[in-house]
């Protein structure tokens, strides 16, 4: 187990990935039918989070990890111990355990169930505050949109529809899973 370190929850290198095709194309080129792929930098203690992407550091599916990132802020809010795993599997990835222990949380990277992928014995219970958990996830959130809102709007309306099945907001924000409200 590690000593408590800050978080720090950025993005970089945007670009959309369509299905069935690798090419990185403009965030405007974004339809129904593809994907934001990035470099998802998740920084705890001057190290950064291993095996984000599958083919690359900047090849992580935003919507994908945003979607499990809403997910763990959900489960731990109503709970002061509890674990969520994220284990996708997909190319041999490991697997991702979050582990809330009052106002402290865990991440371990650990051995898929589903695929070969093997966890990483420097990444045992590195800890992190919660409350900076959950203050880095809404700051990267609020960035995230207003840099889909500058380069493409219609990236952004494409992305909170395919990503959360409607616009986060105020109103809706406790039926949807309490989304960030975030109004566009």
């Amino acid at each position: 187990m590690q000593q408590n370190s800050i978080i720090k929850i950025t993005f970089d290198d945007l670009a959309v990935i369509k299905v069935g095709n690798n090419t990185r194309l403009p965030l405007a080129k974004l339809d129904a039918s593809s994907h934001i792929h990035g470099a998802l930098l998740i920084n705890i203690g001057n190290r950064f989070v291993p095996y984000m992407g599958y083919w690359g550091a900047n090849d992580v599916c935003l919507c994908e990890w945003i979607g499990e990132l809403e997910r763990i802020r959900h489960e731990f809010k109503s709970s002061v111990q509890a674990r969520y795993c994220f284990d996708e599997g997909e190319q041999g990835q490991p697997a991702f355990l979050f582990e809330r222990e009052g106002e402290i949380m865990y991440l371990s990277i650990i051995d898929s169930a589903i695929s070969d992928g093997e966890g990483d014995d420097d990444w045992q219970k590195v800890g992190f505050s919660y409350r900076e958990f959950i203050s880095e996830y809404e700051a990267f959130y609020k960035r995230f949109s207003a840099e889909l809102q500058r380069l493409a709007m219609r990236a952004l309306t494409l992305f909170h529809h395919s990503c959360q099945g409607t616009k986060p907001n105020a109103t809706n924000a406790k039926s949807k899973g309490d989304m960030v409200g975030i109004e566009v």
